[in-house]
């Protein structure tokens, strides 16, 4: 046990240091006090506005968080006028246009038919032998009096050369009596019968000359071997068929029309000649014949148009066309494609686009073609008119064309090159 007077020691020192303790508490929960050397008149700082977002202290309650700038009033009116047209186009049903333009238009009689040749023929030899060789096999595009076929000769060339021979020494023989006559050293009769006897010789010398020609068949005219009706070694006569030939620079379509139409074909008229089996090509033809009797069981009368093509071969025989006869054509004529007609109990419409309203119009048609009509009256050139998307359209309805407008495809006119998009979208300053 410590003696009374160290006991008493660290009690004195247990309170003192429960006195400060208590102090230290007080001084830091009590606010903090300005400086007494601080002059009165000095002005409050302000806080700083970052202070409001700085981080809170832990354990503190988080900072409210700044509030967000506000939208003008013309920014707003803005997004909406977008969002309304936005909607609207949704709304209007889409379409695709074209442009109405003039161009030439023709009116015609359409017919169906196939192609024939003014020549065609079978080609038969004109001597018994057999088939040495074939020079040519079908499809071959020959000229006239180009060997065909080769027959076996021999013995007709023997014959040839031996009358050939004989000619000749007898020609020579001639000439001694020519001599002697002239001299009168013979009569008349022994030269004319040398006279006769050449003349018989040249005959014979000839006529084996030609029979030996016969061996070798050849080309009658210019055009294509359509058949080959034989072959090596096969011994043929003059009834055996050896080849078909036709002329193809002479293709023609027949076709029938009917009798009332005899005033309005003429001879010389254009004609266009196309073919399924040929797609995307255009021939052109011209009325050859007309036949002036009108056949009173069909009441039509034939008409004959010759057709030429761009090569030899390119249009045979046989082949199914349509031909279609020229009648009348206009020049600048309002052509509108046939895709924008609608048909509509018996009547024909087409619909016109300004300002995304389509207005149904009545058409008035004047001559058509395959793909277009003319217009007679009431729509202009460079209307708008709905190609796609006009079945089930209304009067006045709402639409959007989804397709980059053009002109419809013409001809160019005469001297005129058209622009190309390139060259119109040149700036100025690169033209020279």
């Amino acid at each position: 046990m410590l003696p009374l007077p160290f006991r008493l020691s660290f009690a004195a020192f247990v309170l003192i240091a429960a006195v400060s303790g208590c102090n230290r508490s007080a001084s830091a929960d009590a606010p903090a006090k300005p400086a007494a050397s601080a002059p009165a008149a000095a002005p409050a700082v302000p806080a700083a506005p970052a202070a409001a977002s700085a981080t809170p202290p832990a354990g503190g309650t988080a900072a409210t968080p700044a509030p967000a700038p506000a939208v003008p009033p013309a920014r707003k009116s803005g997004d909406a006028e977008r969002e309304r047209n936005r909607l609207s186009s949704i709304e209007k049903a889409p379409v695709e246009t074209a442009v109405v333009a003039r161009g030439p238009i023709s009116a015609f009689l359409s017919f169906n038919t196939t192609l024939e040749t003014e020549a065609m023929v079978d080609i038969y030899p004109q001597t018994t032998g057999q088939v040495e060789a074939l020079l040519v096999e079908e499809g071959r595009i020959v000229k006239a009096g180009e060997p065909l076929l080769k027959i076996e000769d021999s013995e007709m060339r023997i014959d040839a050369d031996e009358s050939r021979g004989n000619y000749e020494q007898l020609k020579r023989n001639f000439t001694r009596t020519e001599d002697l006559y002239a001299r009168k050293l013979i009569n008349k009769q022994d030269y004319e019968t040398q006279a006769y006897q050449l003349e018989q010789a040249r005959l014979r010398f000839e006529r084996a000359t030609l029979r030996h020609s016969y061996t070798t068949v050849r080309a009658p005219f210019d055009g294509v071997v359509a058949t080959r009706e034989t072959q090596v070694g096969a011994r043929v006569a003059t009834g055996t068929k050896l080849f078909s030939m036709v002329k193809l620079d002479e293709i023609v379509a027949r076709v029938f029309v009917p009798g009332r139409y005899l005033p309005v074909v003429a001879i010389n008229q254009n004609a266009i000649v196309t073919s399924e089996f040929l797609p995307d090509r255009v021939f052109k033809g011209w009325v050859k014949r007309i036949s002036p009797v009108i056949d009173p069981k069909s009441g039509t009368f034939k008409v004959t148009v010759g057709v030429r093509g761009d090569r030899p071969a390119e249009l045979p025989p046989g082949l199914f066309v349509g031909v279609r006869i020229i009648t009348d054509t206009r020049e600048q004529a309002v052509l509108i494609p046939k895709r924008a007609v609608v048909y509509e109990g018996g009547e024909r419409y087409v619909f016109t686009v300004k300002n995304d309203v389509a207005t149904k119009r009545k058409l008035q048609v004047g001559f058509e073609d395959p793909q277009h009509v003319e217009a007679v009256q009431g729509i202009e050139p460079g209307t708008e008119v709905i190609v796609v998307g006009q079945n089930g359209l209304k009067d006045g309805a709402q639409v959007r064309s989804v397709n980059a407008l053009a002109p419809i495809p013409l001809q160019p006119e005469s001297g005129a090159t058209p622009e190309t998009p390139a060259a119109s979208a040149a700036p100025a300053a690169k033209k020279s």
